[in-house]
């Protein structure tokens, strides 16, 4: 911690910086996003035990990015510390996503794609807020609307990405679905929309701010956030690959058609009468 404005009888601004550890109050805020999942395994739609399942990926993937923190912030690798964190906010998204699947399937593709992008952001970014990741913008109860506007807009974009590749695969897949078969798509599908939304926020930044296009962060940049978010997914899709509950849901994301039940049989009336007797 160092001044950056004129301290008065307090000290001299030129004084050697102060190392502070903030601690957060108390543990109410960090509690939201998890009562947020609580609320919408109330729904009507996910009263299931098989829908508490949803617990397992996600307290995993909080669990390991807490490891991750951890050991970014041991070795002071800022960029890694911040990366696992906003991939730990992402977990919450995508958790909803999941709890929201059947409802999202419901809407045309284009408004399913739209409000699952505003779930996505919505949770992230209150999961992001109160994670230890926010305190490199300051307080957040004190950000200017320009910095929260900004927040928003990543998330959202964030949720599109998901939410497009999802529907993507799931229009590869609709003739022949395997795992296999849509993990490799997804993948790909993720590394094609990073790239676009990259190449769109470069395109603007480079409009509003007049900053020289740079093509190494085009094409590093989506790579990296294509494989953070493929990890993100795997273990939700891995509990859809093994939950019926969540097999359904899965399908319901990738927007697959319904297998039609082939008809009975009909049964001879020799062989009732005969089975009668």
């Amino acid at each position: 911690m160092a001044a950056y404005a004129d301290l008065g009888g307090l000290g001299t601004k030129q004084g050697p910086p102060v190392a502070f550890v903030w601690k957060m109050p108390n543990l109410v805020p960090l509690l939201l996003p998890w009562l947020a999942v609580l609320v919408l395994l109330a729904l009507p739609s996910n009263r299931n035990p098989r829908a508490w399942w949803i617990w397992a990926p996600l307290i995993g993937l909080v669990l390991l990015g807490a490891g991750l923190n951890a050991a970014g912030e041991a070795l002071s690798e800022e960029v890694f510390t911040y990366t696992v964190q906003a991939g730990s906010a992402a977990v919450f998204g995508l958790t909803v996503v999941w709890l929201l699947g059947e409802g999202l399937a419901r809407r045309c593709r284009a408004l399913a794609i739209a409000l699952t992008a505003l779930a996505f952001a919505a949770i992230s970014l209150l999961a992001f807020l109160v994670s230890p990741g926010s305190e490199l913008l300051g307080d957040a109860s004190q950000l200017e609307p320009a910095v929260l506007l900004y927040l928003a807009l990543v998330w959202i974009t964030g949720g599109a990405v998901f939410a497009g590749a999802l529907n993507l695969t799931g229009w590869v897949c609709r003739s022949r679905f395997s795992r296999t078969r849509s993990l490799l798509w997804l993948a790909l599908w993720l590394l094609i929309m990073w790239i676009a939304a990259v190449g769109l926020l470069s395109c603007v930044a480079k409009l509003v701010y007049g900053e020289a296009f740079d093509w190494t962060a085009l094409l590093v940049t989506p790579a990296i956030l294509a494989l953070v978010s493929f990890v993100t997914m795997l273990p939700f899709l891995i509990l859809s690959f093994t939950n019926t509950f969540y097999r359904e849901r899965l399908k319901h994301l990738l927007r697959l058609p319904a297998v039609a039940a082939p008809p009975p049989t009909p049964v001879p009336a020799a062989a009732v009468e005969q089975a009668s007797r």
